[in-house]
């Protein structure tokens, strides 16, 4: 098998492994926004109520990124999680480039 042939495998190698079981995404998603939340002094409350000051976006931006990076979750679905719309999801994550 060529190089290419080794890279596809390696990739679809990669992407079941951080295959999260659907269940699993909003447990994970809320550990990741209570402990980020707790670290950054903004309550959960206002985070997934889509306040819009600065801070809290900030930290959604934050949180948003990480699930989308670190653990391949959907843009729905964090937006769900997170109180607001999924294009700002993709405008904040797009930004955290």
């Amino acid at each position: 098998m060529g190089d290419f042939g080794s890279e596809i495998l390696t990739e679809a190698e990669h992407r079941i492994k951080k295959f999260i079981p659907l269940k699993e995404r909003a447990a994970l998603a809320g550990r990741v926004i209570r402990k980020v939340c707790r670290k950054e002094a903004v309550s959960e409350e206002e985070l997934r109520g889509g306040g819009q000051r600065r801070r809290v976006s900030q930290v959604r931006a934050k949180i948003a990124s990480a699930l989308a990076r670190k653990y391949d979750m959907p843009l729905a679905g964090i937006a769900q999680q997170l109180g607001v719309c999924t294009s700002a999801i993709a405008k904040a994550v797009r930004k955290n480039e």
